[in-house]
């Protein structure tokens, strides 16, 4: 099986070829489909196997049993309760990765939205709201579980699949009848659901004089006036109306005498990450720096402190940034990576 880079970034003229090498006897309609949607040809398992380098016998039963290409394992969340993640195994890992590659991610989002999208991050989902003087943080309630399998099949009718190739397309990015948590299609497929409720959250600021902004299921609001409580009441009435329900207990409103933190993120002035985080990351970097021969395989791990600790304002983070170039200066002695 050929790996993830080999399918992307194809042209609508790779479709057609498929579409002449495995099932020629729809060529035309599949040339016309892609022609107009400048997406992939799917009517069934067949046509998807094609692309992938899959047998369809395969993809039809993971239609027919998804539950045995998955692994499920609890995931402990810091209020003390479990959420439940099911990763797909390699054959329908690479499956849902082409979806997303092929399908998903090339369609457009609004630019609120920054979470599962490339350029984007937490940090720059942070950084809007710098320099406001209020904010106001929602959080929606169990997203990802919430995504009923016809959402989904609506998904892909609405970018011209048919009622066929949607169920099919919606078969192997579902499990129990929802988007399952760990599968690398669910996130692009939340933002699809959403899109509409995206709009509608934007224009509700804009006509309150604020700015609104989505990191997966975390919404913030923020503005140089205080923030109404009855927002919130129109804000859930919009997530409602998208099929979804607001956490009432995460909404958090913050003043200007308080620290304010977006996904994570300190924003009171400038860029900072939480004083928690660069404890733990100031201790790690001491301990790796220590022993560079014994600690490697930390190489990716302490590339990813760096690439965070770069996105920050630099004046707050230079003495740690440091440390962290440091230390990676010290492990490529000892590991060396393409």
């Amino acid at each position: 099986m050929p790996p993830r880079s080999y399918y992307k970034e194809p042209r609508v003229s790779d479709y057609i070829a498929f579409a002449d090498a495995y099932f020629p006897e729809e060529r035309n309609l599949a040339a016309e489909f892609a022609e107009r949607t400048r997406l992939p040809y799917v009517e069934s398992s067949k046509h998807l196997a094609a692309y992938v380098g899959v047998s369809p016998s395969l993809l039809r039963q993971i239609m027919h049993k998804p539950s045995y290409h998955y692994r499920e394992f609890p995931l402990h969340k810091a209020d003390g309760s479990e959420r439940k993640i099911s990763t797909p195994k390699t054959y329908l890992k690479v499956v849902q990765w082409w979806v997303l590659d092929n399908i998903l991610a090339r369609q457009a989002l609004d630019e609120c939205v920054h979470g599962f999208r490339s350029g984007r991050s937490y940090v720059t989902n942070a950084r809007v709201h710098q320099n406001s003087r209020h904010i106001l943080n929602v959080d929606i309630k169990s997203f990802f579980d919430s995504i009923k399998m016809s959402q989904v099949a609506n998904v892909f009718l609405s970018l011209g699949y048919s009622e066929a190739g949607s169920l099919t397309l919606t078969a192997l990015t579902t499990k129990d009848g929802v988007a399952p948590t760990g599968a690398p299609t669910s996130p692009m497929i939340a933002n699809l659901i959403f899109r509409d409720a995206d709009l509608a959250l934007a224009e509700f600021a804009e006509a309150n004089g604020l700015i609104y902004s989505r990191y997966a299921d975390d919404l913030t609001f923020s503005g140089q006036h205080r923030i109404p409580d009855e927002a919130v009441a129109k804000i859930a009435e919009i997530v409602n109306a998208a099929g979804f329900e607001l956490n009432i207990k995460k909404t958090k409103f913050m003043g200007p005498g308080d620290r304010q933190d977006v996904t994570g993120v300190v924003v009171n002035s400038g860029l900072n990450a939480p004083r928690e985080w660069r404890n733990w990351a100031r201790g790690y970097l001491h301990r790796v720096r220590l022993n560079p021969d014994k600690s490697a395989e930390e190489l990716g791990r302490v590339r990813g402190v760096y690439g965070i600790l770069r996105q920050f304002d630099p004046e707050r983070t230079k003495s740690l940034t440091r440390a962290a170039f440091e230390t990676l200066e010290a492990l490529k002695q000892y590991r060396t990576e393409p």
